[in-house]
């Protein structure tokens, strides 16, 4: 019984090492196109431009981030990190059904990670993140 159970276990193991090794499945853009998308959202924020940064939201994120929030953000962006300069390539990880793609983002005082979540295959930005030194120190409001 148990030589029966070590080939199907070594099976197994091997099975789970492959999908680790597996290259995570991007969003419904290219790479150009989600660059663009995260440039048109960190130019909106440095200009406050509350309409054209919610242009790529899914309506969920609609829905969720009010404009009173937006401003709040685009404050606090400025006061931490300065004004948006340039994005750097992304890098690509897959969490339970969303891609996530992290961007380096060039401001004038430091660089700020900027994370997009898109659904698998999607095409719309279903959540958004930023983090940075000196974000992280600004007082919790």
């Amino acid at each position: 019984m148990k030589t029966k159970r070590t080939p199907i276990l070594l099976v197994l193991a091997i099975l789970v090492l492959l999908s680790a090794c597996a290259s995570p499945e991007p969003a419904g853009l290219t790479d150009e196109q989600l660059t663009a998308v995260a440039e048109n959202i960190l130019k909106a924020v440095d200009a406050g431009d509350f309409g054209k940064f919610s242009q790529d939201l899914s309506d969920q994120m609609k829905a969720a981030f009010t404009e009173a929030q937006f401003n709040s953000l685009v404050s606090m962006l400025h006061t931490a990190s300065g004004h948006f300069v340039t994005v750097d390539k992304p890098t690509l990880t897959n969490n339970q059904g969303y891609s996530l793609y992290r961007f380096p983002a060039k401001y004038d005082n430091e660089t700020v990670y900027v994370t997009l979540t898109f659904l698998t295959g999607g095409q719309k930005v279903e959540g958004f993140f930023l983090d940075s030194t000196n974000l992280r120190e600004l007082p919790k409001q």
